[in-house]
């Protein structure tokens, strides 16, 4: 008996029995937090599922609505004793709803063709991207910004808030057995975050790693794999693999933590694939997450003056379990005083796509985020993921206060 409408990428019954409701991960979820609504916890949301699944109640609109709203920022899943995968879960979740009565059809359409079509293509999204990079860094910016036009004009006036000065972009170039470490630099993240590239690049080196950026690897797909596309996923997974099959490399260095998360569960997302089951799995065991990698190595320590406040990236301190090392790596920074601050480790609402598609709770967690910036003044913000970087620039600004906002590559290299 099954509810599902896709029943090979359904949720798995014995994941879903996993869940004892015993309520732990109510006060870690973001968006119980913001709601207080039971289906807006994780365990209200895996209710659902196991009613859908055992047909007691259909697959509706509302039904969908609660699955969308979540973040997946598996902050449940470090607080579980359980060990419930929620973030398969709640992907294998989402992966029914085009298979049934979309709830919000027309804008599910879209972003499934932008996430397809341009998301994935290089060179669709470099040209994607050149314009806004030039508008980003152009005096045309702070005219459309005084006009106060920028409100009228819904998710672009939300995107310019969160964009800060992208540099030029960063694009695998390099033959294969250029190094023994090589650095995944993903979709927009080497489009609009190519000076964090760099930095990764000069840090790296100075530990003592060989490092190049082989050609042919592209989008990681957690894009996709979070808002239910697992064929798509699946298909960028495939030539992830292939890519750095082919570059020789030992280890590979991922700057962005949803992307490190993805790469780290390639072997389970193709668990089923006989060509690439075994290919995933050992690809995935030489993916690790910059911090990672240079936690417990000799770095000259670089130099960094003022209040320090980190971040964590959900999928970094959550996904991976990585929470430490970055902020050791920051400690031994000269001039760098690190503060901490009330829920550096909660959602910060950006969530890939998400403050596109649920701005409203994107908003109310960034809010969060301002007002603890309001309250301990940081003269610089540190995080460890493109998209959380865009929203703290977004977050500074609603803050009122001068803070710059560093992905943990550039604070490492300063000075």
């Amino acid at each position: 008996m099954t509810g599902w409408p896709l029943a090979d990428d359904a949720p798995d019954t014995a994941d879903l029995a996993k869940c004892v409701h015993c309520g732990l991960c109510v006060n870690a979820c973001p968006t119980y937090a913001i709601t207080g609504l039971e289906v807006e916890s994780p365990r209200g949301r895996i209710h659902l599922a196991r009613a859908v699944a055992e047909e007691r109640i259909p697959l509706t609109e509302a039904v969908q609505g609660h699955w969308e709203l979540c973040l997946q920022c598996r902050a449940c899943e470090a607080v579980c004793p359980s060990g419930v995968p929620y973030g398969r879960i709640m992907e294998r979740a989402r992966a029914q709803v085009d298979a049934a009565p979309p709830a919000k059809g027309w804008q599910r359409r879209l972003r499934r063709f932008g996430l397809r079509n341009v998301i994935a293509r290089p060179w669709v999204l470099a040209a994607a991207m050149a314009p806004v990079r030039w508008f980003a860094r152009s005096p045309l910016r702070r005219l459309v910004q005084a006009s106060g036009v920028l409100r009228l004009m819904g998710p672009l006036g939300r995107l310019e808030a969160q964009l800060g000065r992208p540099g030029r972009p960063f694009r695998p170039q390099d033959e294969a057995g250029a190094g023994n470490v090589a650095l995944f630099t993903g979709c927009v993240m080497g489009e609009l975050f190519g000076d964090v590239h760099r930095a990764s690049v000069r840090v790296l080196q100075r530990s003592g790693a060989s490092v190049f950026a082989p050609r042919g690897q592209g989008c990681c797909g957690a894009l996709s794999a979070h808002d239910g596309d697992l064929e798509q996923a699946r298909r960028l997974a495939r030539a992830n693999i292939a890519s750095f099959e082919a570059s020789g490399a030992e280890t590979i260095v991922v700057n962005s933590a949803g992307c490190g998360a993805a790469m780290k569960e390639y072997g389970e997302l193709l668990a089923e694939d006989p060509e690439y089951a075994e290919r995933a799995e050992a690809l995935a065991g030489r993916v690790v997450d910059f911090s990672e990698y240079l936690a417990g190595r000799d770095l000259p320590p670089g130099r960094l003056q003022g209040r320090v406040a980190y971040q964590d990236a959900c999928h970094l301190a959550h996904a991976q379990g990585i929470s430490a090392e970055p902020r050791a790596l920051l400690g031994a920074v000269e001039g760098c005083e690190l503060i901490e601050t009330e829920g550096a480790d909660m959602c910060c609402g950006a969530a890939g796509i998400y403050s596109l598609i649920e701005p409203g709770m994107s908003a109310e967690l960034r809010a969060r985020k301002a007002a603890q910036f309001e309250k301990h003044l940081p003269d610089i913000i540190v995080t460890a993921n493109p998209g959380c970087q865009m929203q703290y620039e977004a977050a500074v600004r609603e803050a009122g206060i001068e803070a710059r906002v560093l992905h943990l590559a550039e604070a490492l290299d300063s000075g």
